[in-house]
């Protein structure tokens, strides 16, 4: 037999996997590798599994896609050549294995297709005739749903020690290292001259990879970029990020590449990225290191972390704000004047229990209400629209958040010269009024029921299709990306949906209607 055609993918790509030895395990499934084993066959990637009877199949499946066929084309590929080019588009398309169902079309999968699995070295295995189909696609999501959670889990955990390890002494070389072990990478971080201040596990430093550090993260500086993937050198590769505000550049992140990072992977990296920088503007001055913290303070504290952000403030003047808070938005562009700048940096340093978080593209102030009069002052004096939040407690921050960005928004649709305060009945709109009424959301229910059932029942995802579907405005493509299924996936559930609903969903009514329901009775 030859060397497999099919490699495990170094990293995963920016979706859930699991490993196919773990579906073909699931022994109640019955499924049984016949061919085209390899060592590497247990733990190829599986991202999603698909039904076919297509003679080729190939442009509807998506990367590392488990194929199910019972085989009723196989009449067109039982030849040799024929069922080894079957193959090798298969294993073109990066589909991960190859399951037929026997007892229906087939006693026996065909011994073409079989040798030719075994030449190319493509996992084939056989589906028992009591074993639906559906089962096995059930069991797949069940799957790649407890590795969802298993890696939220994994990134809040590591983000948490990776945040506790900032605050010891040598914060910056503790951070990185905590890093570097839960990635199970690399990771150092560069100055703005390309020079490495810290690097983690040590044992893999040397001078050859310093050198090729430096020179790469000299050269991304260089060209002015804020990040950048270098290719394979002896066997890897690395992904760099520029650290540091627009303008005033810090120094590079420099992450071990083994593939596309997932979500929870990708969060890490932005994590020890803004601590980096937290650090780095200590280092290059207090002013701008305040900033820096009060950046990183207001996002924990939207984070609900509200004993994280006691400690983040511990040793600076910074003091969290006291009940009652409101939060209050602005716009970046409309406040590039520099006294606007200098009043409100004036109103900070003369203020405790007022966070500005001013130099992001989306500048947020977290501020007790009893400065709320000097902020309209200053405002209003130099013309720079705002929304404010109505008044709560700290620990509602993120709610205050959303209404201050309805607020702001409304402010600028209708160009306000200052700042506009949160009122529910006209920014949360005729939904919002719609959701005071019981038998509204009464009706949406029931108009919902029938979906939502058919979920349970099978386990389906029917609503959650629906949904992503009408928000981007009826567009297959964008609403599967967003889903991270096949659009032809998505054609299908929405089809579901329709007849389910016995609703015309190309019309703009039907459209409006079950979007007003879903917003009125969201499901859990």
């Amino acid at each position: 037999m030859q060397d497999s055609t099919v490699s495990v993918p170094q990293g995963t790509p920016g979706h859930p996997l699991i490993e196919l030895g773990e579906l073909l395990h699931q022994y109640h499934l019955g499924l049984v590798l016949i061919a085209g084993v390899t060592d590497l066959t247990p733990s190829l990637p599986v991202q999603w599994v698909h039904i076919s009877e297509l003679e080729d199949p190939t442009p509807f499946l998506t990367p590392y896609t488990v194929l199910l066929t019972t085989g009723a084309r196989f009449e067109a590929v039982i030849e040799p050549a024929e069922a080894t080019a079957y193959v090798q588009r298969l294993i073109d398309s990066k589909t991960t294995a190859l399951g037929v169902a026997v007892g229906l079309h087939w006693d026996r999968v065909p011994s073409s297709i079989v040798d030719a699995c075994d030449a190319l070295g493509f996992p084939l295995f056989r589906v028992p005739y009591d074993t639906p189909f559906i089962a096995i696609v059930q069991t797949a999501a069940r799957l790649l749903e407890a590795h969802n959670r298993e890696r939220d889990l994994w990134a809040i955990e590591a983000q948490r020690a990776v945040v506790a390890a900032s605050l010891h002494r040598h914060g910056l070389a503790a951070a990185v290292r905590e890093a570097a072990a839960r990635l199970g990478r690399w990771v150092a971080i560069t100055d703005r001259f390309g020079k490495i201040i810290e690097f983690a596990p040590s044992v893999h430093h040397s001078e050859a990879r310093g050198e090729w550090i430096r020179a790469e993260a000299t050269r991304l500086l260089d060209r002015g970029v804020s990040a950048g993937r270098i290719g394979d050198r002896d066997g890897g590769g690395m992904r760099l990020e520029t650290l540091g505000r627009r303008g005033q550049v810090l120094g590079v992140l420099a992450v071990e590449d083994r593939g596309t990072p997932d979500s929870a992977e990708r969060g890490l990296f932005s994590l020890i990225a803004a601590l980096a920088t937290v650090q780095l503007e200590l280092r290059s001055g207090a002013d701008s290191a305040q900033a820096a913290i009060r950046e990183a303070l207001t996002q924990v504290i939207f984070a609900g972390d509200l004993d994280l952000a006691q400690q983040l403030t511990r040793h600076t003047p910074i003091r969290l704000p006291e009940n009652p808070i409101a939060v209050l938005r602005y716009d970046a562009p409309h406040a590039t004047d520099p006294a606007f700048d200098q009043d409100l940096r004036s109103l900070d340093a003369g203020s405790r229990g007022f966070v500005r978080a001013g130099t992001s593209p989306q500048p947020v102030i977290v501020t007790e209400a009893r400065h709320l009069a000097s902020l309209r002052r200053v405002f209003n004096a130099h013309g720079v629209p705002a929304g404010i939040s109505q008044r709560a407690t700290i620990a509602e921050a993120a709610k205050l958040r959303e209404q201050a960005e309805r607020a702001l928004e409304h402010a600028l649709s209708t160009e306000a010269t200052g700042p506009v305060d949160y009122r529910p009945a006209v920014h949360d709109g005729v939904l919002h009024l719609l959701g005071r009424d019981p038998e509204a959301r009464e009706r949406a229910l029931s108009l919902l029921a029938p979906v939502r059932e058919h979920d349970a029942k099978h386990q389906d995802q029917i609503e959650r299709g629906l949904s992503v579907w009408l928000a981007h405005h009826g567009q297959y493509s964008a609403a599967a990306s967003e889903l991270g299924v096949h659009r032809h996936t998505l054609k299908a559930r929405i089809a579901t949906a329709a007849s389910l609903l016995q609703r015309d969903l190309d019309s703009p009514d039907a459209r409006a209607e079950l979007w007003a329901a879903l917003r009125l009775s969201p499901g859990d």
